[in-house]
């Protein structure tokens, strides 16, 4: 019966359903070893008439208190890192001993030890899982010639790193990072470690640097009891799947083209920041474009409904013969840009371009540190991308490192009419910035601002924009800018250089 199931493509936790008991174990790594023909193989499949009708005729077990009744309830996906679905995989034997019933297959991988440090050989196998249909990654679990006993984790690493250093970890070594969950199981006295991955919409998963036998460049996929380099034909697969969704995705978008007609639709082009089609050319003016996200549902906020791309700006009519010039370049990273993406905390796609760019100018008292933070890059692997930057001024690079190692502050000690400007924008919720010398006096009072100022980081962020927008109205005052700049990466350096850690 679970072979005609499987034949129909159902997945082994659907199959689970209806055959595992107490009494009667038929878990995730059985239904995988029916599948691959290494249990069962002398069993011929049911048909799967016959299987519908079982699956359309069957009943859970009586339950046994006579207090309790039953009612139907819609079937929910099982939650993979429960405590149910966890302690599915796992048996106690008659010596007393834990054990890993799955065991080792295309879907579960066995750790005795964890250390985040050296951690090539997971990320091999946390790329081959995404490559493949997900996986379990378990911590505290001995390999097959131990039977996949249960030794637990030895100390405490696992439960007490932060699932950000987890992500920062494998964002640093995959492209496109894996989505994952961490969770532990008590096991008695036993705690095991558990790393569920899944399967990547956008696959291949790439290896992204060399690290232990994590190798630059590899696309690794799991087969059944190891993680190694993809088969050309799983590859072509991948990708065969790739443009399957990639037509499907487009198909909606190509009939309701057909339904408005050339004269109701246009389309965006993100590249330029033009509407084209049809008789009326359409700009999206570049500070909006920059402004533009793609955000994958659930990435960051779980939402309900389909993810929407919303444009805000204002249409304004502009002369045909000014159209063709125009060219926006989204890879250029500019100063004022990376002034302005921090002043306004906007979400940016590429955030180490702008780490980088800081490291090419001359004048590097620059925000740096909101850029890593949303990047999740520590402050080591940052000075690391600093040293591979073969076109970086070479004073920045030192100013910069000084920065990452706490050797350096943008803090300015406060006095005098500085001192006096500092205490009344501190205590006015709107103070008048309405000329470039008042802007001036705003920003280098905030050089001043300290640790126990944090109750007041969005007031002054509403202080910089006001001076931000005195600068763009003026004649290109440089003598602002600079003012400006020492202000934001003063202030960078506080709310965002405590999220920036060492390791």
């Amino acid at each position: 019966m679970i072979k005609a199931m499987l034949r129909m493509g159902m997945k082994n936790k659907d199959i689970q359903f209806y055959f595992n008991r107490q009494d009667r174990a038929v878990n995730s790594g059985r239904i995988t070893g029916i599948r691959d023909c290494s249990y069962g193989p002398e069993v011929a499949a049911a048909g799967e008439d016959e299987a519908k009708a079982f699956m359309a005729s069957f009943a859970p077990s009586a339950i046994v208190s006579p207090l309790l009744v039953a009612g139907p309830v819609p079937a929910k996906p099982a939650d993979p890192i429960s405590e149910t679905v966890l302690r599915s995989f796992f048996f106690k034997g008659t010596d007393d001993s834990w054990r890993c019933v799955a065991g080792e297959t295309d879907e579960f991988e066995c750790k005795e030890n964890f250390n985040l440090r050296g951690f090539g050989k997971p990320l091999k196998t946390i790329a081959g899982f995404a490559n493949h249909r997900g996986g379990y990654l378990f911590f505290g679990v001995k390999d097959k010639p131990d039977g996949f006993a249960v030794c637990g984790l030895r100390d405490d690493r696992f439960t007490t790193t932060d699932q950000n250093k987890f992500s920062q970890t494998i964002r640093a070594a995959l492209e496109p990072t894996p989505r994952f969950r961490v969770a532990t199981l008590s096991l008695d006295d036993l705690t095991v470690g558990v790393i569920y991955v899944e399967a990547h919409n956008s696959k291949p998963v790439i290896a992204g640097k060399t690290e232990n036998e994590l190798i630059e460049g590899f696309i690794y996929y799991r087969y059944p009891g190891e993680t190694r380099p993809i088969s050309y034909a799983d590859l072509r697969a991948i990708l065969d799947e790739r443009d399957r969704q990639s037509r499907e995705s487009i198909m909606p978008m190509v009939q309701r083209l057909l339904e408005l007609g050339p004269h109701d639709a246009m389309v965006a082009n993100l590249a330029d920041g033009q509407l084209e089609g049809g008789h009326r050319p359409i700009l999206i003016d570049p500070k909006s474009l920059e402004q533009i996200q793609f955000i994958r549902e659930g990435e960051f906020d779980e939402v309900d409904g389909a993810p929407t791309l919303r444009v805000i700006g204002d249409a304004q009519t502009v002369p045909a013969e000014i159209l063709s010039p125009v060219r926006t370049v989204r890879e250029e990273v500019t100063v004022d840009a990376i002034l302005r993406n921090f002043i306004n905390r906007t979400p940016v796609e590429q955030p180490l371009s702008y780490f980088k760019q800081v490291s090419h100018e001359q004048g590097y008292t620059l925000p740096i540190f909101y850029y890593l933070h949303l990047a999740g890059q520590s402050r080591k692997e940052a000075a690391a991308m600093l040293r591979s930057y073969k076109n970086a001024r070479e004073n920045s690079r030192v100013e910069i490192n000084k920065l990452l190692n706490a050797k350096r502050t943008l803090y300015s000690k406060l006095g005098g009419i500085r001192g006096a400007t500092f205490n009344r924008i501190c205590n006015d919720p709107e103070p008048t910035i309405a000329t470039s010398q008042q802007a001036k006096d705003v920003c280098s009072a905030l050089t001043g601002m300290q640790e126990a100022d944090a109750l007041k980081f969005d007031h002054f962020h509403s202080l910089l924009q006001k001076s931000f927008a005195v600068w763009e109205a003026s004649d290109n005052d440089r003598g602002l800018f600079v003012f400006i700049r020492r202000a934001a990466a003063r202030l960078d350096e506080l709310e965002y250089g405590i999220l920036v850690h060492n390791d």
